[in-house]
């Protein structure tokens, strides 16, 4: 294969961990050796830093406008077969070489897109499974079925922990040899916090300039928590007086979460920002990340704070683990159990030294395990492979093609 690589890195909305995940990737990818290519479904909060990237963008869902979260419902069969066929004429008329699917939609329009077009090698990333454990049944099986049939069109999966990849294997929808662990990274960079940081969020958000200050970045879904936080709230202002939450992020649980902010007699405590793309301050200027997701395969914004040496206080759960070091980069409790959460986030709050100590330890470990060339050369070296295992595949088959091609290669069919 002469020239360089050409990928495609195919998303659909542009929100959350698996937005973020691909556009560091698709940045990254060294220019020299990669033609990379973006394909999004429009609507997303992610969309303009996409775009402004300087990397050509396919928007195969252009109906859905621009703004926040447009798609407030599903699209319809007709309109994710327009999808469809817009993603293949595309991927037709590029010739790519890898076509990289990420999220579950995207993931299977993708893959049997790129599958009926001809590409050599279909990348898909497990950032999540349709079919998880918090997927009522029947839909859970017939989810995991869907994954499986899409297997047949999936030449290599990559997981970005091991918790995700071992889910896989044990729902039987690959073998521990199709798929690849790539721990995720982040766009965030590595920096000190200082008191102008502290005081400049805190002053946005109107609040004293040495209040105690508690952030939850994400999308505003059952799967965060951000409602778990919110009744953690009373016992944590019970120890903690000025404390403070904010949430930084949008979605479908909003207004039920701020209700019971009313409810529980906190609303002039936790302070709904919606989207912000200035996540490096928000982490500088606060003093502990919480993640009470009730699931969560992996969670960037681990590192986001990680990186901003913030301490991280959540559940362990699923792959949380695998990313924060209890006692020693955050403070990890049972899932759902709201008392221990509230009482680590007093723990952290009222003690500076704990604080400091664990997102001292948090930074070295992005540092060390999670930082940005890991990742992107993890993946360069994956496409390679698999680029290589099927060029060796083409040459073991083309001596035989061309002797059935040849004049008396062919067998012949018994006597008449």
């Amino acid at each position: 294969m002469s020239g360089r690589v050409k990928v495609l890195q195919l998303t659909g909305i542009t929100v959350g961990g698996s937005a973020e995940h691909l556009l560091q990737l698709a940045t990254l990818l060294p220019p020299d050796r990669f033609e990379t290519t973006i394909a999004l479904s429009g609507g997303g909060p992610l969309d303009d830093a996409v775009r402004a990237s300087g990397l050509p963008v396919l928007d195969y869902a252009p109906s859905h406008g621009a703004g926040h979260f447009k798609q407030a419902t599903p699209d319809g069969p007709a309109e994710l077969l327009r999808q469809f066929l817009r993603i293949r004429a595309h991927i037709r008329r590029s010739g790519y070489d890898v076509v990289h699917t990420h999220t579950s939609v995207a993931g299977a329009m993708g893959r049997v897109a790129a599958w009926s077009a001809g590409t050599p090698v279909r990348v898909h990333m497990l950032h999540a499974y349709a079919g998880h454990a918090g997927v009522p049944q029947p839909r859970r099986s017939l989810y995991r079925t869907a994954e499986r049939v899409l297997g047949l069109f999936t030449t290599h999966y990559v997981a970005g922990s091991r918790f995700i990849r071992d889910v896989g294997v044990r729902s039987r929808l690959f073998r521990p040899r199709d798929c690849t662990v790539i721990p995720y990274s982040t766009r965030m960079a590595v920096g000190d916090a200082t008191a102008a940081d502290r005081s400049r969020l805190r002053a946005e958000l109107g609040l004293p300039p040495d209040a105690p200050l508690v952030a939850l970045v994400g999308r505003i879904e059952d799967q965060k928590g951000v409602d778990l936080l919110v009744r953690a709230v009373p016992a944590v202002l019970a120890r903690v007086p000025g404390a403070h939450v904010v949430v930084v992020g949008d979605g479908t649980r909003r207004a039920a979460v701020e209700a019971l902010a009313g409810e529980l007699g906190v609303s002039d405590r936790v302070h709904v920002t919606g989207w912000r793309h200035d996540l490096a301050d928000v982490m500088r200027g606060i003093d502990v990340l919480a993640l009470p997701s009730r699931w969560e395969a992996f969670g960037i914004v681990n590192l986001e704070a990680m990186a901003a040496a913030r301490p991280v206080v959540g559940f362990a759960v699923e792959g949380i683990p695998e990313v924060v070091v209890a006692g020693e980069t955050g403070l990890l409790s049972p899932a759902g159990d709201v008392d221990v959460l509230a009482r680590d986030l007093v723990r952290v709050l009222t003690d500076p030294e704990l604080a400091a100590r664990l997102g001292a330890a948090g930074r070295r470990r992005f540092v060390e395990h999670f930082a940005p060339e890991r990742m992107v050369q993890a993946h360069v070296e994956l496409y390679d492979r698999l680029l290589a295992r099927r060029r060796d595949r083409v040459s073991r088959r083309r001596p035989v093609l061309d002797r059935l091609r040849r004049p008396g290669g062919a067998r012949r069919g018994p006597a008449g």
